[in-house]
């Protein structure tokens, strides 16, 4: 235990319903900052204040990379789809997807061992429903 260990509070267990939500938080704030729609992006995915609440608290005091090697070990191999799956349509929502969100999500699935020919055709998917383009402007 470090010497100012004690003021970063109650070690957060992750959960994989927590696993969830703060993987979705990681992806939220791969551009350095989370605001107030994307927490209410991720809370449409799982809309449980509770669970978030413990969610920001474990990214608080814990790095990307503490998360992906705890989230790889405990979830199942249907958890880490949905998750992976849950974060590319998220990052993916606004219509763009910027490197440090790209980056990310490949350290997801590097960690999580999900080839990226299998992701392959469920980004084809998101790139198709979030351009929005095609019905004008």
């Amino acid at each position: 235990m470090g010497l100012f260990d004690g003021f970063l509070g109650q070690k957060i267990q992750l959960t994989p319903r927590s696993a969830l939500v703060a993987g979705l938080l990681y992806v939220s704030g791969a551009d350095g900052h989370l605001d107030e729609n994307e927490i209410g992006d991720v809370l449409r995915v799982v809309p449980d204040r509770a669970t978030l609440e413990t969610a920001l608290k474990y990214c608080k005091q814990n790095n990307v990379q503490t998360f992906c090697q705890q989230a790889a070990t405990m979830l199942s191999p249907q958890q880490k789809m949905c998750l992976m799956l849950n974060a590319i349509d998220l990052a993916m929502g606004d219509g763009n997807l910027d490197g440090a969100e790209q980056q990310l999500l490949m350290q997801f699935a590097h960690y999580f061992q999900i080839p990226e020919q299998s992701l392959h055709p469920h980004v084809q998917t998101f790139m198709i429903k979030n351009n929005l383009s095609v019905f004008g402007g």
